[in-house]
């Protein structure tokens, strides 16, 4: 018996050792917000704790019966934290993560050593089971000097790629939202030219570009367009200082990530760094002068080109903006009165000035607006950001899954809105705002009273935001507290409703927040 509940408290240890290394790794390694991240899901870590715990002080009594317990209990911990499902973003073995599972090896090997290999077996895997919860932490800190050491070559290998491309043309596009969006559209029309590369998904931190570029960056490529994406201040001057971005794009700014920028301020002087850089390679700055902050900036020693929507004051103005489920219809003029329509079939009002962005990039990059016409209609939409699914012919889906802010979430339900029929909302709510996140998830329920006829909200993060639908007398018949995306999808296809439906997926929250 003892056998088996030492190898009970093995395969334990292999589930809890990759669940936190997943739950460190989606918290970017962070000692903070791992410590963030352990404070709220403090009752799984309890469980987790006593599930492991108990068998060893069954073991105590030493009889037939503690130790069926002892068995019975380790095995509803291997049940309970064996995963369920696909991972919204998978675990990545990557070779740091392998370093820090090679010193987790080397210390419980010298924990199971002390006091003799074969003595106290139980009470030491008990022990390992327990200490996997905070252990990642201690071993990043052990790790941090060689990390640093690794990082700083990997860098300084991208710096020497770069540095042999002289002709090189980078383009830095940052914003609190859009920039992802900025960033493909661009591509795909400055394609009509040069040869173009792209960081990929959502590579946009400093190591995401650096290794775009130590393994996707060749000779032939003309233009690079780097997405920078930050937390923190300082984060994407760290990435300026690699790339020196000629021209760069700041798509928006707005409340997003307000749990670690702390402020709005915070968070203006973080996406105008890219600016900075810019102006110190005497280089221009494309700025969206439809957003508050960016249009209120102060733009001294910046070589400016502003776009926006329904302004002749700036050097690309959109107008005649037509919206509907079909797609967009807009027009282009700029300060020379060069003058363009053009179609897209993409959905959302917003993505008019998205697209304004890469326009203006191209165009001052010499691509006359006759030959972008064709290239804005072909573009695509970016996965899980407001892309159009029609599964049968009376029932669409918008997946708006990959992120949101108060912002966004706001324009995803005014593109519903453009939609006939029935309309639906699933969300989780919004995340990663610090104390204003109630206020925010409080104001975009009642936003969502105004536009849709069902409600479905997913998970405990939700709960401000029923609070808010209900301040607007909306009918609770029509409101769904519910535990998953799938949950919600399942109950919609019971719901008595006819004609058109149209249900709008408004974020997802990483495993991390579930």
């Amino acid at each position: 018996m003892i056998t088996f509940i030492l190898l009970e408290y093995l395969i334990n240890l292999g589930l809890l050792s990759y669940f936190h290394m997943h739950m460190f790794q989606l918290n970017s390694y962070l000692f903070k917000s791992h410590l963030h991240w352990m404070h709220t899901n403090i009752k799984k870590i309890i469980i987790q704790v006593i599930f492991a715990l108990l068998p060893a002080l069954l073991l105590i009594f030493d009889n037939i019966i503690t130790k069926i317990l002892a068995i019975i209990i380790l095995a509803c911990s291997i049940i309970y934290n064996f995963p369920r499902g696909k991972a919204k973003i998978s675990f990545k073995a990557t070779n740091r993560v392998i370093r820090m599972f090679v010193v987790q090896f080397i210390l419980s090997a010298i924990v199971l050593i002390i006091g003799g290999i074969s003595n106290y077996l139980v009470l030491k895997l008990c022990i390992l089971n327990i200490s996997i919860i905070f252990i990642y932490m201690i071993i990043n800190f052990i790790n941090h000097p060689m990390e640093y050491l690794i990082r700083q070559k990997y860098i300084n290998e991208a710096k020497k790629i770069l540095k042999d491309m002289p002709n090189l043309t980078v383009i830095g596009v940052t914003g609190s939202y859009g920039k992802t969006s900025v960033k493909n559209f661009l591509e795909k029309i400055l394609s009509a030219k040069y040869e173009v590369l792209a960081t990929p998904k959502n590579y946009n931190t400093t190591m995401g570009v650096v290794k775009t570029i130590r393994e996707n960056l060749k000779p032939t490529h003309q233009i690079f367009i780097c997405e920078m994406g930050a937390t923190h201040v300082g984060e994407i001057k760290e990435i300026c200082d690699i790339v020196k971005p000629k021209y760069g794009v700041i798509t928006s700014i707005g409340p997003q990530h307000l749990e670690s920028f702390k402020s709005i301020d915070n968070i203006i002087k973080t996406k105008f760094e890219l600016a900075d850089s810019v102006k110190e390679n005497n280089g221009t700055v494309f700025l969206n002068y439809d957003n508050e902050y960016i249009a209120a900036h102060d733009k001294n020693g910046l070589n400016v080109i502003s776009y926006g929507i329904n302004n002749k004051d700036l050097d690309y103005n959109a107008y005649n903006l037509v919206s509907s489920s079909k797609g967009l219809s807009f027009n282009i003029l700029d300060k020379e009165k060069n003058e363009a329509n053009f179609t897209t079939k993409l959905i959302g009002k917003h993505n008019i000035v998205n697209i304004t962005a890469g326009l203006a990039v191209a165009n001052f990059l010499g691509i006359s607006f006759k030959n972008l016409v064709p290239r804005v209609r072909e573009i695509k939409g970016v996965e899980h950001r407001l892309q159009l699914l029609t599964p049968s012919s009376n029932f669409s889906i918008i997946d708006d899954t990959y992120n949101a802010n108060p912002i966004s979430s706001k324009s995803a339900l005014d593109t519903l809105g453009e939609f006939e029929g029935t309309k639906i909302v699933v969300t989780p709510g919004l995340i990663e705002l610090g104390s204003n996140e109630e206020k925010y998830n409080y104001e975009l329920g009642q936003y969502m009273t105004n536009i849709c006829d069902y409600i479905f909200l997913v998970g405990e993060h939700s709960n401000s935001i029923f609070e808010g639908v209900k301040s607007k007398n909306f009918d609770e018949n029509k409101i769904f507290k519910v535990n998953s995306p799938n949950e919600a999808m399942s109950k919609i296809s019971t719901l008595n409703v006819t004609g058109n439906i149209t249900v709008l997926l408004e974020n997802d929250l990483p495993d991390n927040y579930n």
